[in-house]
């Protein structure tokens, strides 16, 4: 008999048993490789998603869904902004189903924080730190055995990428999400950029095979159009494998429009000109601040220099590459004439879009370290945020990291002025919009994003918002 599992994404918070959630255009790219290493090396388990948000699943429903589904075992992947949604849920199934079913519990959250099922006794049976789909296929196995597992396991890294098989999309209700197909071409990053809780997941890098690559994007090309985001950490890590998928995109003649994620230093006019050629699109760069030394002894961002970052946006205007750029200002240590440098550099560097926040303390971050040590966040404050006792939600609730050096009014005026001015003028509205067209939904909430940005200068999205 085949055994179901149901593997659940969370939303940031359920209010009286409904879901809120921010951005649910892009599908849980995690489940989905999950669920399908489940299903293509296993005959006794059969894996199902439910994505909370993007389907808006009440409590009830996801409880109606077990009662149909019967699960062997279920598992909840949370990053830390969805702990509140994530304890919230597994205590509505521990009241409902008692100890019937085995709960797993996987993600960035608990990879960097693993004490966190300690500090929440009896909720969940079973974690798995990092990558997890081996070492959760092997957990089943064990069970449905009769073995007895560890409830603390550190996952597997899967060195050859191309044993796991492609997400299968028909396990998600494709039309909820863009019409762009998410993709990773790699896994891992060995950067230590100070406020980033990645390397607590993997820091080994490893490419898929290009050959692998192309298949997928073939396999997707006729529900995408050509339309793909890269979701790698640092898209042009290894540059002959980057050079080598152009190469096999130009070869195959296929028509597509991407965009990835990478850093200035991995970055010049060679490759930019190839990447275009192959369809790219768009990059998004994590630059930071617009001051060198902050970036180099502060943010651990790497040691290009601001004229780098000239001449690398220049190639992109050149090849017609758009340029998204993500900042913060409150670094430790910022001073106000270094967020004058980073205005300057936002405003006048003709980016086309914009990502500005505040540092936000994530568990297995350096920042978390920082900010724990400023007495600013601890693991009782991560579990007051949990349990909702800090208030209900992310927005305006969740402990930001703002410099000693700075009035916190300061910093909240100049995030205001900053996006107000970047975000009020007609390019800028272009770009943003242009991107997003293929998405109502994006769309949609792009719109209130906007309004947002320019009535009260700060993101929907982010959670110093005040509420």
């Amino acid at each position: 008999m085949m055994q179901k599992i149901l593997l659940i994404n969370p939303p940031l918070y359920f209010s009286e048993g409904m879901p809120k959630s921010l951005d649910v255009t892009v599908p849980p790219l995690g489940l989905l490789y999950l669920a399908s290493y489940v299903n293509k090396y296993s005959d006794k388990f059969r894996a199902e998603i439910i994505d909370v948000g993007a389907e808006q699943f009440s409590l009830n429903d996801i409880g109606r869904k077990i009662l149909s589904v019967k699960p062997f075992a279920i598992g909840i992947s949370s990053m830390t902004p969805q702990l509140q949604g994530a304890l919230e849920l597994t205590k509505y199934i521990r009241l409902h189903f008692k100890k019937r079913i085995k709960i797993f519990l996987g993600g960035p959250h608990i990879s960097a924080d693993p004490d966190f099922i300690n500090r929440h006794p009896g909720l969940f049976d079973y974690v798995i730190t990092g990558e997890a789909e081996k070492t959760f296929l092997d957990a089943l196995n064990k069970l449905l055995d009769g073995q007895k597992i560890s409830a603390l396991q550190a996952g597997e890294v899967i060195m050859n990428l191309d044993e796991i098989p492609f997400p299968d999309k028909t396990l998600i209700k494709r039309n909820k999400y863009n019409k762009a197909e998410s993709m990773l071409f790699s896994r891992g990053c060995p950067y230590k950029c100070y406020y980033c809780s990645r390397p607590s997941i993997s820091k080994i890098i490893r490419y898929r095979s290009v050959e692998n690559l192309i298949a997928e994007i073939k396999l997707c090309l006729e529900y995408c159009g050509g339309n793909i985001n890269f979701q790698d950490d640092t898209f042009t890590m290894d540059r002959k494998k980057i050079l080598d998928f152009c190469g096999a995109v130009e070869k195959e003649s296929l028509i597509l429009n991407w965009e990835c994620n990478t850093r200035i230093d991995l970055a010049d006019d060679e490759l930019l000109k190839i990447m275009k050629k192959a369809g790219c699109s768009r990059i998004n760069f994590g630059v930071e601040s617009g001051n060198e030394e902050l970036r180099r002894k502060v943010i651990n961002k790497g040691l290009f220099t601001n004229e780098r970052i000239k001449k690398v946006f220049k190639s992109c205007r050149k090849y017609g590459i758009g340029i998204a750029c993500y900042f913060m200002i409150g670094h430790p240590m910022e001073t106000k004439s270094m967020i004058q440098e980073t205005k300057n550099m936002i405003l006048n560097d003709n980016i086309d879009v914009l990502g500005l926040s505040i540092p936000l303390p994530f568990p297995g971050s350096s920042l978390y370290d920082i900010a724990r040590n400023e007495g600013i966040i601890n693991e009782e404050i991560i579990d007051q945020f949990a349990e909702k006792r800090l208030g209900e939600g992310y927005a305006g609730i969740y402990p930001v990291y703002i410099s000693k050096e700075l009035p916190i009014e300061y910093v909240f005026q100049e995030m205001k002025d900053i996006n107000r001015k970047f975000y009020i003028n007609f390019k800028t509205f272009w770009n943003r919009f242009g991107q997003d067209a293929r998405s109502i939904k994006k769309l949609k909430g792009d719109v209130l994003d906007l309004v947002s940005l320019i009535m009260i200068g700060a993101s929907t999205r982010k959670p110093y918002i005040e509420k």
